[in-house]
């Protein structure tokens, strides 16, 4: 079976081509101006099934759990991401802990729940109505879900006071890590055309076993 051809405008010069599938882990770039154009990832479906349990895990313990304990002449002090948001909430800055709840607590988790079943359901051959729409939100998730930016502002704020108080890192803050790096994991696998494709079979495997009337 030939491979299907698809057509792209080149992102850098706008060039309008007619190119076939890549092959696994292989990269296509405009004959033009060199931009790449599409990487065909390696068993992306598998990947982030693995990725995205692996994050929905460690997901409690990450936001939950105190990250840093603060030592200043006798002083204990502790927190987590969550209690971050009720600190903002109780001192009225409204604003700011709604950015919190959202971006670093809400959207990373609706992403990895919606990535998770997803590819459960393409693993599984399985077809619903949601499955097109829990994929396509879970890219809209990405834009706004930013637990990577809380982490930079985490290691700013050691930076800062590790000077004048003693830092002990908890349980909470290596599964915070690696929750971000899960994240950040599943873009660097996740192959949209792939996962569309693959939704596009199921979908047709599933409407052909029904029949036209169950369609």
């Amino acid at each position: 079976m030939n491979s299907p051809i698809t057509n792209i405008a080149c992102p850098g010069c706008d060039l309008l081509l007619k190119i076939a599938e890549a092959p696994p882990g292989k990269k296509l770039f405009c004959p033009r101006c060199n931009t790449q154009l599409y990487q065909k990832k390696v068993n992306s479906i598998t990947k982030i099934l693995a990725i995205s349990l692996s994050g929905l895990l460690v997901y409690i313990p990450a936001i939950f759990m105190p990250l840093l304990t603060l030592n200043t002449m006798g002083i204990h002090q502790y927190g987590s991401i969550f209690d971050a948001f009720l600190t903002f909430h109780h001192q009225k800055y409204y604003f700011v802990a709604v950015l919190v709840l959202l971006t670093s607590i809400l959207l990373p988790l609706l992403r990895l729940s919606f990535l998770f079943s997803v590819a459960l359901q393409l693993r599984l051959r399985m077809y619903s109505r949601s499955l097109p729409f829990l994929f396509r939100t879970s890219h809209l998730f990405d834009e706004w879900g930013m637990p990577d930016v809380y982490l930079i502002a985490l290691f700013v704020s050691i930076i800062k006071i590790e000077s004048v108080a003693s830092i002990e890192y908890n349980f909470g803050f290596f599964c915070f890590l690696f929750l971000v790096l899960m994240t950040r994991a599943a873009v660097s696998a996740l192959d949209p055309e792939a996962f569309w494709n693959e939704i596009e079979k199921i979908k047709a495997e599933a409407y052909g076993a029904a029949g036209p009337d169950n369609g």
